[in-house]
This record gives C-alpha cells, sequence and structure tokens, in this order.
C-alpha cells in the first residue's frame, strides 16, 4: 500500500507533507548572491532568493530544513545537511541564523516586576540586554522540564536552557 493514507516512513511519523520532495544534498549548491540572497541549484535549477524554514526549529533545528522559492513555493526538504559540501553548509549555517536568531539567556543579573510588568537585566549569548515582559503566561512557554522559550515586549525571543539554574525568585517571578 503506498497511497496517501497509508504510513509512508519516517516522513509520516514526522508530520511532514508526504508530497514534499525531498532533497540530496549531494545534489545541492548554496551559496550567497552578489545582493546577499540565498541562491540554491538543486540538480540542474538554479533558484535566487530562496527562503529556508526549520520543520522542527526548537526539537530538530539542525534536521528538516524546508527551502522555498521567493514565491513561497516549497522546492523541497533537505533531511540532513551535514552532507552539504563545507561552503553550502556555511551558506545555509549563515541564513539560518539570520533567519532563527534565538540568543540563549545565560544569567539574570536582575529582575523585578511592577503593575505586572517583568523587567530584567539579563545576560545572553549575545550579550547583555534589558528586556521587558508582558504578560507572562503567554510570554513564557515551557518547552521541557528545564527549558523555556521567553518573547519580550518587542517580539524578541530567548532561550532558559536550564531554568532550575535560576534563583528561586527568579523562577517565581518568571513562573517557573
Amino acid at each position: 500500500m503506498n497511497d496517501k493514507n497509508s504510513l509512508v516512513g519516517d516522513e509520516e511519523i514526522l508530520g511532514l507533507d508526504v508530497g514534499a520532495a525531498i532533497l540530496q544534498a549531494a545534489q545541492m549548491q548554496i551559496r550567497r548572491t552578489d545582493q546577499d540572497l540565498l541562491a540554491v541549484r538543486i540538480d540542474s535549477q538554479e533558484f535566487d532568493d530562496v527562503s529556508v524554514r526549520r520543520a522542527f526549529p526548537l526539537e530538530a533545528a539542525d534536521r528538516y530544513i524546508g527551502f522555498f522559492d521567493s514565491d513561497g513555493n516549497e522546492l523541497g526538504i533537505l533531511e540532513d545537511p551535514e552532507g552539504l559540501e563545507a561552503d553550502s553548509r556555511a551558506a545555509l549555517d549563515q541564513q539560518l541564523a539570520l533567519t532563527y536568531f534565538l540568543p540563549k539567556i545565560t544569567d539574570v543579573t536582575h529582575i523585578g516586576e511592577e503593575f505586572g510588568v517583568v523587567h530584567a537585566d539579563v545576560e545572553t549569548t549575545s550579550g547583555a540586554r534589558q528586556i521587558e515582559i508582558r504578560g507572562i503566561r503567554s510570554s513564557i512557554r515551557v518547552l521541557s522540564r528545564n527549558r523555556a522559550l521567553v518573547e519580550d515586549a518587542e517580539g524578541n525571543r530567548y532561550e532558559l536552557s536550564d531554568f532550575r539554574l535560576l534563583s528561586k525568585l527568579t523562577r517565581e517571578i518568571l513562573g517557573l
């Protein structure tokens, strides 16, 4: 049985569109154009102004990368970018870093709450920041037993790799 309603392997289990083309790293070349856009060659076809999206940005960030043309049409999914040539991998990694800027909070140096708004001075993997968090219940999402995603009032997102390492007061203010 090979119809759309039957299980077709890992793609079905992972919830991927089984109609999407699975791209082979060995048949791809990825580079930046002179206009600093992402260009992708798949076999003999060249696509300029390509965007990339992670199918599972938090759970499997380095696997299942979707490629889309300038009109938003899916070109296919690259299951594992490890097989890309070094230059192609570097161009892909650079684009993913731009698309998914997600610094990690490494320390909370000061935190306070006033009128339901949390003000915090934090150290991140991208330097010191002063953040404001409104609506704790909707702005902090627990991802696992010790990991959380924090969105500040400006829409910037930060990862808390292990919130158990925060002080008790900080965890209480953040509702963790």
